[in-house]
C-alpha cells in the first residue's frame, strides 16, 4: 500500500512539473468573481460587493471602481471592455452601465430586464445584450435598439466580431444563431443537444465557436454555415474562449480543468495550461472566466473566478 501511495504522489508531482507555468500572476481580488473581461493591459472584474474593478496590469494599479447605485450588493453578471481600450460595460440583471476607461465616469445607463450576457463592439459604442427570449443590439449612447434577435428561451451567451459584421447568440433553446449586423437578418442557425454554454466569434468574423453544456466544441465557417471541425472530447463545458488575432489558434477555458490551446487547421491541442493558486502547487478549481491573446499572440492572459490573472507563454524564445 505504501508503495502504491508513493507511486501516486510521484506521478502527481511529475505531472505538475511538466505543466506549463505562468510567467506572471496578479492576485487582483480576494472576493470571488462573477464575470471578467481582458484586453492587452487591463482586467475588468465583476465582484459581489465592490462592483466592477478595472485594473491596469503593468504596472499593477487599480484604476477605477464601477458601482451600480449605492447598495452594498452589486450582483454584476456580465462585463465587457472595448478592443480600442476606451470603454467598459457592466451589467446586472436589470440594467447596464457604459463607462469611460480614461476617467472612470459613467457615460450612460440603461434599464433592461433579465440580462444574461453582454458583448461590446470594437469602438465601444454598441452592445449586444442577451435577454430572456432575445438578444438586442443597441446604441450605448442613445439606448435605442437597432436590431432584436429572437430566441425561444434565455440568450445566455453572446459575441461580436471586431469587424462589426456578425452577432452570435447562444440560447437555452439549444440554438446558436449567426446574425448579419448590416441588416439584422439570420444567416445560420446551429442546433445543439443542450443549452449553449459559450459562443465566440473570431476577430475577422471568419469562424464561430459554439459549445453546449457537456457537449463538444464546434468550429463553423460563418460564410457557408458548415462545420469545419469538432475539437476535443464529446463532453466539455467551456466557460470562456478566445481566438488569436490571426485566427489560427483557439484558447478554451474550463470550469476546473485549466486552459486548452488548439491549432484550428490541424485540430490538434498544442498546449495545456493549469492555473495555479499563488500560495499552492495544486491546480485551481476556479472556472476560467476570460481569455485574451496579447503581444502578437506570443502570450495568453487568463482570469479565474478566484480573482487571479495569469500570463502564459505561447511562443518559445528564439
Amino acid at each position: 500500500m505504501k508503495n502504491l501511495i508513493m507511486l501516486f504522489l510521484l506521478t502527481m508531482l511529475s505531472a505538475c512539473s511538466q505543466s506549463s507555468k505562468p510567467l506572471k500572476t496578479w492576485q487582483l481580488s480576494a472576493q470571488g468573481l462573477t464575470a471578467a473581461a481582458l484586453t492587452n493591459n487591463h482586467a475588468l472584474l465583476a465582484t459581489v460587493e465592490q462592483g466592477g474593478l478595472l485594473w491596469q496590469l503593468k504596472p499593477k494599479k487599480l484604476l477605477h471602481q464601477f458601482r451600480h447605485g449605492n447598495t452594498q450588493k452589486q450582483a454584476l453578471i456580465a462585463v465587457a471592455l472595448s478592443a480600442n481600450g476606451h470603454y467598459a460595460v457592466t451589467a446586472d440583471r436589470e440594467g447596464l452601465a457604459w463607462w469611460s476607461v480614461k476617467t472612470g465616469k459613467p457615460l450612460a445607463s440603461w434599464m433592461l430586464e433579465n440580462i444574461q450576457d453582454v458583448a461590446v463592439s470594437k469602438d465601444g459604442r454598441w452592445a449586444l445584450v442577451g435577454l430572456s427570449n432575445q438578444a438586442v443590439y443597441l446604441s450605448l449612447s442613445t439606448g435605442k435598439t437597432r436590431f432584436a434577435f429572437p430566441h425561444n428561451h434565455k440568450v445566455a451567451t453572446v459575441s461580436l466580431d471586431l469587424k462589426g459584421k456578425f452577432a452570435l447568440t447562444g440560447g437555452n433553446d439549444g440554438l446558436a444563431k449567426l446574425w448579419n449586423l448590416r441588416n439584422g437578418k439570420l444567416l445560420h442557425a446551429w442546433e445543439h443537444a443542450t443549452k449553449l454554454a459559450t459562443v465566440t466569434l473570431s476577430p475577422q468574423g471568419t469562424y464561430a465557436m459554439t459549445n453546449a453544456n457537456l457537449g463538444p466544441v464546434h468550429i463553423w465557417n460563418t460564410r457557408t454555415g458548415k462545420r469545419l471541425r469538432q475539437l476535443g472530447p464529446k463532453f466539455i463545458t467551456a466557460t470562456s474562449a478566445a481566438f488569436s488575432p490571426k485566427e489560427g489558434l483557439l484558447a478554451i477555458g474550463h470550469p476546473s480543468q485549466g486552459i486548452d490551446l488548439w491549432h484550428l487547421k490541424s485540430g490538434k491541442r498544442l498546449r495545456r495550461f493549469d492555473p495555479l493558486r499563488p500560495d499552492s502547487w495544486r491546480p485551481s478549481a476556479s472556472p476560467v472566466l476570460a481569455l485574451a491573446f496579447v503581444k502578437r499572440s506570443k502570450y495568453l492572459l487568463s482570469v479565474t473566478s478566484d480573482g487571479t490573472v495569469q500570463k502564459w507563454r505561447i511562443k518559445k524564445k528564439k
